[in-house]
């Protein structure tokens, strides 16, 4: 019994003891020449067992089997396999691949190795703002490409951005790039979680972005979002919350001033009914809060994989009342049905709501809590808003905000199924079919008894409802083999595509109660609908050639159908060739060390802009007067549009020089591109002879041009315990209308004051000029603004307007400095233009002394006898002198921005561990902290007219502001979790 028990005893110890053996812990590091490399994926072959590496570079594996064998491999450097040999600490060190640049690139219908890649291409990728807070995908690019120009026009949540690629390149039409999700066109991007994305390619040159054809002319955005792959199951939280407020209020008049002004003008009151003292930018703004959170779930295994998240952000605008709230959740799926077959989704879907605010101009919220009369508060005794006492119609800012109750509805579905079939090896066939529709509905209501206006129609409630459908079908086929040397891939395929839009309104006016606030309550009702549909077809084809990986050859051709245009022009053709020549692959320059890669490229294409509506070419015909006929009251018709049926695409041909080079195996990497764009043939309304019963026509008619020359730099400065990386870019455009019938186009009107316009477009001179009167400074004798006699008439006329500024920066430029130490991480990103006019509009009403609106203090200097010498005119009650548009309102808009600050801290992995979580960071952020800038008005990077729906008052009057809403300046904590 003894000798069993021990035998028992030594059984049960060996079967432990290999047990142990096998399945045993294994951690270890991973470095290269130059430190811990982070984020490495560690995986044990043929199995779902891995990690990544952590800040220090360290990893940990269990439960591993017998003679296991790990495979490291990093972006960048040669995969490594190590097999464990009952080892329990592994040190590794991964060579870089210096021989390719391997990183492959998402373009056009594909993808491509950076290094076959002839055309002028950004890659922005997740490293570059995940872990950060980003609200949208113009945030996480603003600044960051070279050539790309990002605006927010305003800082309201629901803003969006206004993006220019390589400057503006029409007039009329749509100057935006054209987005694709996930290879779909999408027709809006706001709502896009950028926590969803995995990385961001801009297609800038004509030679990249022609096999999008008519599409392309502005640029192309294309939108990558994360996917799973063969690994464990991974879980992401991203969470921050944040306060904002403005960043600058600007100096008003106080009470007791604004009395003496207004007395000073004539304006006689009892001020004993108005003892206020009231800074009206203290009532309407506010400090505002905004929380994000985004969970992200990936993993797979051999056959399929996938990748889940949702996203909730909940933002205030620093404008009361005014906010977003989102919910966006997205699906990835992919699966391998046998060796040659995969099959995929991806599924998306958005909703939010937001409470706007009538934000700008001279009714604007802003500019009326700048002018909103001190003297006067938010209600009268009766509980009305409170009214001006001098402007009978014009109540409180508060007023302008809470008199108006309206908000927005969106909801957007997107998505897309895919198969792809690979067959002899070197053909691979792909269908594609994606979906979007959105749906945007909008509720107004204006109370009947609080505000004059709703007093005046007995309160008012609207509805507007608009729904766009786009589909899209994609069929290719693509080709890939090597025969020694030579490298063949080829591309040809067919697309078809169709867009809806409908949009329904109805209104009412004429309430009895505010009991009930829907239309139909209303006693008298009005209603709208509008319907159109587009349809396009394409053929794509595109070669690429490689020789001994020296010497690059790409063709891409697209042939375009738009139901847009008529018959006889239907169709357009947009080819592109484009070369590269690797020279650091040649024998010559073998013994060139410091260099580790160099390429020249070089590319021509032609690529198109149809941003017109569906029946642009067509005679349409409206309701006109009813008429008599026989003796009946007939429905009248009268034609409102002349027929166009030789319209056809605006098309721009770019030429592109660039070179690509890196130093110091690849510590310094630099790219240059110089480019001449030039649009022909522009959607223009031409004004035609009144004997056609028409005053105007679109025609193909006029020319512009852009040139420019862009730069980026990214050096790993410090790769030791301290790692510093540095980017930068900067970007020089030039912009020249070469033709334009009739010489001239105005646009920019300010109010109904009969001030004129302030923008103009004509030849020889670029989008965004403003045109007006020179100012002379302030007429000692008369205390009037004196304006410069160009005609040499005598008298102030049209004749003496002339150009008085450019909105176009002559360079803009971004820089991000990257610190690491140990587990803390510093980023500072500056960004800034130079050379860029602003048109102050806000000055006219806050310095003009024309009206009853309360002013700034520089006002205090104002002129007041006869002989005085200032800068500031005298007050002129209802009067126009000093209140025309001209250069006394132009100022220098150069800035330079400490755009945001983010300091971060990542836990000891050895600490997380414990608790079974891989990555635990906390950070914290500033934006919008320190702007240099001469400028006097709230911020440097405004647009009045940057959200309007007309693309020739963005296109035409850019840098005007007239109340614009600032951007804010951001205080936010975060924190990065994984498991």
């Amino acid at each position: 019994m003894k000798n069993l028990l021990k035998k028992s005893l030594f059984i049960s110890a060996f079967l432990f003891l290999n047990t142990m053996m096998q399945a045993q812990t294994v951690t270890g590091k991973v470095s290269d020449a130059n430190g811990p490399l982070p984020g490495v994926n560690v995986v044990v072959q043929n199995t779902k067992n891995g990690t990544t590496t952590d800040f220090d570079g360290k990893f940990m594996l269990n439960n591993l089997p017998e003679n296991a064998v790990l495979s490291f491999s990093y972006v960048g450097y040669v995969t490594q396999d190590v097999a464990v040999n009952n080892q329990s600490a592994l040190n590794v060190i991964l060579a870089p691949n210096n021989e390719v640049l391997q990183e492959v690139v998402v373009v056009g219908f594909g993808s491509s190795k950076k290094k076959d890649i002839t055309g002028s291409v950004a890659i922005i990728g997740s490293k570059e703002f995940d872990g950060r807070a980003n609200t949208g995908i113009g945030n996480a690019l603003e600044g960051k490409v070279a050539g790309v120009q990002i605006t927010k026009p305003s800082g309201q949540p629901q803003a969006g951005y206004t993006i220019r690629v390589r400057g503006t390149s029409t007039i009329t039409a749509g100057a935006e790039p054209l987005y694709i999700l996930d290879g779909i066109p999408t027709t809006s991007i706001n709502e896009i979680s950028p926590s969803d994305i995995e990385s961001m390619t801009v297609l800038k040159d004509a030679s990249s972005a022609a096999i999008y054809g008519a599409n392309g002319s502005n640029g192309v955005i294309l939108i990558t979002t994360k996917r799973g792959g063969n690994q464990k199951t991974k879980v992401t939280l991203d969470a921050y919350t944040s306060s904002s407020t403005v960043s600058k209020k600007l100096d008003v008049l106080d009470a007791t001033q604004y009395r003496a002004l207004m007395t000073e003008m004539g304006q006689t009151i009892d001020w004993s009914n108005y003892p206020f003292n009231n800074n009206w930018q203290d009532k309407v703004l506010r400090t505002a809060l905004t929380s994000n959170y985004a969970i992200g779930v990936s993993g797979g295994n051999e056959k399929t994989n996938y990748y889940l998240s949702g996203t909730y952000l909940d933002q205030e605008g620093v404008v009361m009342t005014n906010k977003v709230e989102r919910y966006t959740f997205k699906l990835n799926l992919d699966h391998r049905v046998s060796n040659s077959i995969k099959v995929g989704s991806s599924i998306g879907y958005s909703k939010w709501k937001d409470v706007d605010v009538n934000e700008s101009g001279k009714f604007g919220v802003i500019l009326n809590s700048i002018t909103g009369a001190p003297v006067t508060d938010v209600f009268e005794a009766d509980g009305t808003f409170s009214i001006n006492p001098f402007i009978a119609d014009l109540e409180s800012p508060v007023a302008l905000i809470l008199k108006n109750e309206h908000a927005y509805e969106n909801y957007k579905f997107n998505g897309n199924v895919y198969a792809e079939i690979s067959f002899l090896e070197y053909l691979k066939f792909k269908s594609l079919f994606g979906f979007e529709q959105l749906n945007s509905t909008y509720n107004s209501w204006v109370d009947p008894f609080t505000s004059r206006e709703g007093r005046g129609f007995s309160g008012m409630a609207s509805l507007y409802n608009n729904q766009n459908t786009l589909w899209n079908f994609e069929n290719t086929l693509s080709f890939s083999k090597s025969f020694n040397n030579h490298n063949f891939n080829a591309l040809v395929g067919y697309i078809a595509s169709e867009s809806e839009n409908s949009s329904a309104n109805i209104g009412a006016r004429g309430f009895g109660s505010a009991a009930v606030q829907t239309v139909n309550a209303g006693s008298t009702r009005t209603a709208g609908y509008n319907e159109a549909k587009g349809r396009n077809e394409a053929i794509i084809g595109r070669l690429n050639y490689s020789y001994e990986d020296k010497y690059l050859l790409t063709a891409n051709f697209r042939a375009d159908a738009y139901s847009g245009f008529g018959e006889k022009n239907r169709w357009g053709y947009f080819p592109s060739f484009s070369g590269g020549w690797r020279i650091s692959k040649e024998d010559f320059f073998s013994n060139v060390e410091v260099v580790s890669d160099l390429k020249i490229r070089a590319g021509w294409g032609e690529v198109g802009n149809g941003q017109v509506g569906p029946f642009s070419h067509f005679g349409l015909v409206s309701p006109g007067a009813p008429y008599v006929d026989g003796g009946t009251v007939v429905p009248g018709s009268n034609p409102t549009t002349l027929e166009s049926t030789n319209l056809k695409w605006e098309t721009t041909k770019q030429t592109n020089i660039g070179i690509d080079l890196s130093l110091l195996n690849n510590r310094i990497t630099l790219t240059s591109d110089y480019y001449i764009k030039k649009t022909d043939e522009m959607l223009l309304k031409k004004r035609i002879p009144a004997s056609t019963g028409f005053t105007t026509a679109l025609l193909n008619v006029g020319a512009m041009e852009n040139n420019g020359f862009e730069f980026t730099v990214n050096s790993k400065n410090m790769v030791d315990e301290l790692k510093w990386n540095t980017d930068f870019n900067i970007s020089f455009n030039k912009s020249k209308i070469t033709s334009l019938p009739g010489g001239s186009i105005q646009l920019g009107q300010l109010n109904n004051d009969g001030r004129g316009l302030v923008a103009i477009a004509q030849e020889g001179q670029p989008l965004g000029t403003f045109y007006g009167f020179v100012s002379e400074g302030v007429d000692p004798a008369t205390g009037f603004i004196k304006y410069k006699d160009i005609d040499e008439s005598g008298d102030l006329s049209d004749g003496d307007k002339t150009i008085i500024g450019n909105a176009n920066p002559k360079f803009s430029w971004g820089m991000a400095n990257d610190f690491k130490y140990k587990n803390w991480s510093l980023n500072i990103f500056f960004q800034g233009t130079q050379g860029n006019d602003i048109f102050n509009a806000t000055r006219i009403e806050t310095e003009g002394m024309y009206n009853a609106n309360n002013q700034l203090t520089s006002v205090l200097d104002r002129w007041t006898t006869p002989g005085q010498i200032t800068d500031m005119p005298r007050s002129d009650f209802a009067g126009e002198q000093n209140v025309k548009v001209s250069s006394r309102y132009v100022e220098d808009g150069s800035y330079v921005r400490l755009k945001s600050l983010t300091l971060g801290y990542t836990l000891p992995s050895d600490l997380v561990s414990k608790l079974s979580i891989s990555n635990v960071r906390f950070y914290f952020t500033a934006e919008n902290i320190i702007t240099w800038t001469n400028y006097s008005g709230l911020d440097p990077e405004v647009s009045v007219y940057g959200r309007s729906g007309d693309d020739s008052l963005k296109n035409i009057a850019p840098g005007i502001d007239y109340g614009t809403y600032p951007q804010t300046r951001d205080i936010i904590f975060g924190l990065n979790l994984s498991f």
